[in-house]
């Protein structure tokens, strides 16, 4: 019982990432501004919905997948990258930050080439 419940949470988590990247895909954006928790609340509230029915199942999937995408529902402050530090001495090895040192800035936001196999 415990290995199916893994396998089904597992399960659960790769349909809700594969449609975050079907839905970011879709819009042009970056998947990894969508946010997870908010699209599993985001298709928690369709499934529960009466008027959910296999007939209208394109017309759901439209309406979660342009939910997902929603301006208000995507990452925020992409373009910000800073070195890691730690502001006072503990026993870890980053460096302690120093007075008046500041993080790197991009001009753009950062981006993901990918090469398809030849």
């Amino acid at each position: 019982m415990v290995r199916q419940e893994i396998w089904g949470y597992l399960l659960t988590h790769y349909a809700i990432s594969a449609l975050t990247c079907a839905a970011a895909t879709a819009a042009g954006i970056d998947p990894d501004r969508v946010k997870f928790r908010r699209t599993v609340r985001i298709i928690r509230r369709r499934a529960a919905d009466p008027a959910f029915s296999p007939n209208q199942r394109q017309r759901i999937l439209a309406r979660v997948m342009a939910g997902i995408t929603g301006p208000k529902h995507l990452n925020k402050r992409r373009e910000r990258r800073y070195p890691r530090v730690v502001k006072r001495a503990r026993h870890n090895h980053y460096p302690v930050r120093k007075p008046g040192q500041h993080g790197t800035r991009h001009a753009g936001p950062a981006t993901i080439k990918l090469a398809s196999p030849s």
